[in-house]
């Protein structure tokens, strides 16, 4: 499928925990495939590759970092980044905060606090879920379910209702 002029243009921030989730199950290429380049800012970097540089997704996420998929970028409102910390964690506060600031067209978190923060700012918010839904509807994978299921059996938590109404949704 040709990429669309708009997809090129997009503005797409992330967290670290969609980032993890997708490498668990080899799918990191979705990033790249839906959104050409994604975000970061220096704290989810941090969480990414110094805190995860033992981790086994490290190699992968340095692949992304090496071939430009990642791009870092530094959160120039502190203030912010420190309010937000309030109640979210540093990597989420500054995903959000740099969201606001590039007046990024998407913000990717899985969190339910961080994702109603993002409500707060009016960001167009995704997360892993998304990701893979939005995967399935381009053609980049044929099973929301397939990688939904390896995703839990590596540890990823998602409520037994919204589980099945997301299976229900994608037809499978």
């Amino acid at each position: 499928m040709p990429k669309s002029k708009k997809d090129t243009s997009q503005k797409v921030v992330s967290n670290a925990s969609p980032i993890i989730n997708l490498s668990k199950i080899t799918r990191l290429d979705l990033l790249e495939k839906l959104y050409q380049k994604v975000v970061i800012p220096n704290a989810v970097f941090y969480e990414l590759v110094v805190k995860g540089h033992d981790k086994e997704y490290s190699p992968a996420i340095q692949s992304l970092l090496d071939n430009k998929v990642l791009i870092i970028q530094e959160v120039q409102s502190n203030a912010l980044v420190k309010a937000l910390e309030q109640e979210l964690d540093p990597g989420e506060s500054s995903a959000i905060a740099l969201a606001v600031e590039i007046n990024a067209d998407l913000v990717i978190l899985d969190e339910r606090d961080a994702r109603e923060t993002a409500e707060i700012y009016n960001l167009k918010k995704t997360g892993f879920i998304g990701i893979l839904m939005k995967a399935k509807q381009r053609g980049f994978i044929d099973s929301v379910k397939k990688y939904l299921d390896q995703a839990i059996e590596k540890g990823f938590w998602i409520d037994e209702k919204l589980y099945h109404l997301i299976i229900e949704k994608v037809n499978e």
